[in-house]
């Protein structure tokens, strides 16, 4: 009996609580529906609809921190979503978008693929790019121009 009403609160309470994730969302109110919908699912953590909730929330929350420039706070908004719902293709492509920024090609590709993967669409134009740079790391890069007769400067003197 116990049991039963203990389950029915629980119930009740992410119900609630995702009904307060969802208002808060279509408010804008991004960090308000962050913490309801974490709510909602320490209440319900099995509920697919609760975690897709919880992705398209943390990608929106990551996106205004990646407008602003704040790529940590972004990124780990991104995993976030993708640690709930492990195919929300939004948010792969924004942890792609910061790998490329970050010159970390291969991570770019990986999560540009997958995110192409997902929404059943080719590559966006950053991967391309991201694979050419990585064979240009790949095959020992470019070398920087050495007029004839000079030799190159040691990174000690470099630093003077």
């Amino acid at each position: 009996m116990i049991a039963a009403v203990a389950a029915g609160c629980l119930a009740a309470c992410a119900a609630l609580n995702r009904g307060s994730a969802a208002t808060a969302l279509g408010q804008g109110r991004l960090d308000d529906a962050a913490r309801y919908v974490q709510s909602a699912l320490a209440s319900d953590p099995d509920n697919l609809q609760l975690k897709e909730l919880a992705a398209r929330i943390f990608t929106q929350r990551g996106v205004k921190y990646y407008q602003d420039g704040e790529m940590i706070a972004a990124g780990d908004d991104f995993h976030r979503a993708v640690d709930y719902y492990p195919t929300y293709a939004a948010a792969y492509d924004y942890l792609g978008l910061i790998a490329f920024q970050q010159h970390n090609w291969q991570d770019a590709i990986s999560y540009g693929n997958k995110a192409a993967g997902l929404e059943g669409k080719p590559d966006p134009g950053y991967v391309q790019t991201a694979r050419q740079e990585l064979l240009k790391v790949q095959s020992g890069g470019f070398k920087p121009y050495i007029p004839p007769g000079r030799r190159p400067r040691s990174p000690a003197a470099q630093a003077n």
